[in-house]
């Protein structure tokens, strides 16, 4: 028997939990998004016109990230920059699926009434020691009909109706905030070869230098996430695909890109001493209720959170096609449900979260794909050590994993914890989901694949340069590597990129898919 069809506020509700259609990290094979895709536009035939989408209700007063894709995280990157290697380079990317516009449809654009923050933890507390906070304002109107009136050859051109400007901070603990920057124009969504004949001028001018040193970058790229949507499967159910799906292809992001000196992020300014840090970003949208916060400000409550890749839409016990999902007749995820949840969660209560633990720790695909492998040697069983180590803790010999018997970690190589920081208190130490840079291990002259699985230390899980594939290092941890290298000759995928060209100097991502 069908579903009764939900009414308009439960609709909301229940898209609450669908950001993964729009994220870079949601992988299923073409089954499961064909589902996914007609599931949703059924729910919205179903709710009609006039569905209030002012709010979905939960917990916080903010709109879901589904319903408010400006704010939906996609994935975290950094990486010592290859031609300033006395910097790193940070990228978060939101609004993943963008499709190219021509400047007749609304622009892909931030979210104003919001805070974007990057996150840098040094001592591994799972509390930040400096955020960078993006902010921004619109000038001009969103149309619908329009948002050129000819040729854009600058940021300055009149034939630019709609602009964003944006300010940059500093958040230190206990100093006042730094601006950066203070309402420079972001770099516009692209709108083809007519409108925008060359884009790479446009973010040239968008591209701007910080004070002390680095640069910024905030606007538009094409996705440069590599995925394969088999390997994302084996990890999440043990299902093997039997093609390739890359849904990515052809598709834009917008971008919040930054680099820094080593010494800003690094614990007491001392890169050499304390190189290990770690990085999660997070959105927050304006609350809708008419308290103010401790500064007589607006509040502001955190919906979208990112860190290492695919954690929360590969790991979360209760998302996508799960027979509770469908039994309900939610084939896209339980409502409220861990995946939900994730984009709330503080990462300085990581270590006490028992939800978050058991995602990472009790996993579901390895045990299903050696089923079908029965001849090969099973995987490590559950809870994962291995799996805590890489994403809550980082890769050092003197990490503990306080999960299933006895307290060490399999994994012994000193690669990627705060643990490893001169000047950290090691007592203060509280594993959180990040992704974990060590700042000292040098640019690799031949990236691989696997990362540090395949002999290359500075790729993934330390930091995660455009070119790594950190889906496919995870499926093979998962799997049992480092300890057993058996399953690796299964994961030889060829995996997709982004079809256009990376750039060689920073923001190195490439320009923006357009359309003519």
């Amino acid at each position: 028997m069908a579903p009764k069809p939900p009414k308009p506020l439960k609709l909301l509700k229940l898209l609450k939990s669908q950001k993964s259609l729009m994220s870079p990290k949601s992988r299923r094979g073409p089954a499961a998004a064909a589902v996914a895709t007609l599931t949703l536009l059924g729910f919205a035939a179903w709710a009609g016109p006039g569905s209030d989408s002012a709010r979905a209700g939960s917990h916080i007063d903010a709109p879901s990230a589904m319903l408010d894709p400006e704010i939906n995280a996609g994935d975290l990157y950094a990486f010592t920059s290859p031609e300033a290697p006395d910097t790193v380079t940070l990228i978060t990317t939101y609004q993943a699926l963008s499709l190219p516009v021509n400047g007749v449809l609304p622009p892909t654009a931030f979210a104003t009434r919001a805070r974007y923050d990057l996150n840098i933890d040094s001592r591994g507390t799972g509390r930040p020691e400096v955020t960078y906070r993006w902010t921004f304002r619109d000038e001009g109107s969103r149309e619908f009909l329009g948002v050129l009136n000819g040729p854009v050859e600058s940021l300055s051109s009149p034939h630019l109706k709609f602009k964003q400007r944006y300010t940059l901070e500093e958040l230190r603990p206990g100093k006042p905030a730094k601006v950066l920057i203070r309402d420079a124009v972001a770099a516009p969504s692209r709108a083809g070869a007519a409108g925008m004949p060359d884009y790479g001028r446009l973010r040239a001018e968008a591209t701007l230098p910080l004070p002390g040193g680095g640069k910024v970058y905030t606007g538009q790229a094409a996705d440069p996430f590599f995925n394969d949507a088999r390997e994302m499967e084996i990890l999440k159910s043990g299902t093997e695909l039997p093609t390739p799906f890359s849904p990515l292809q052809g598709t834009n992001v917008t971008v919040m890109a930054l680099q820094v000196p080593k010494k800003a992020l690094a614990l007491n300014g001392d890169p050499a001493r304390n190189p290990v840090v770690g990085i999660w970003a997070t959105a927050a949208r304006e609350t809708m209720n008419v308290q103010q916060g401790a500064s007589g400000g607006p509040r502001y409550a955190q919906v979208s959170r990112v860190g290492n890749v695919i954690v929360n839409e590969a790991l979360a016990p209760d998302n996508y096609l799960t027979p509770a999902a469908i039994s309900r007749g939610m084939p896209l995820g339980v409502l409220g449900g861990v995946a939900d949840q994730f984009n709330t969660w503080d990462a300085a209560d990581d270590a006490s979260n028992r939800q978050l633990i058991d995602m990472v720790t009790k996993l579901r695909g390895p045990k299903a794909f050696h089923a079908t492998h029965p001849g090969m040697t099973a995987p490590p069983a559950n809870p994962r050590k291995d799996m805590f180590e890489l994403l809550m803790t980082g890769l050092s010999a003197k990490v503990r994993c306080p999960v299933g018997e006895g307290s060490s970690c399999p994994i012994t190589q000193d690669l990627n914890s705060q643990v490893m920081n001169a000047d950290a208190d090691a007592g203060a130490f509280r594993p959180a989901e990040q992704l974990r840079l060590n700042m000292s291990t040098p640019v690799s002259a031949a990236p691989r694949k696997g990362g540090f699985l395949d002999g290359d230390p500075q790729g993934f899980p330390n930091g995660r340069r455009l070119t790594d594939d950190p889906t496919h290092v995870l499926v093979r941890v998962a799997m049992g590597e480092p300890g057993s290298k058996e399953y690796a000759p299964l994961f030889r995928f060829t995996t997709s990129g982004p079809p256009t060209e990376l750039s060689r100097s920073f923001p190195y991502l490439a320009v923006p898919h357009g359309v003519f």
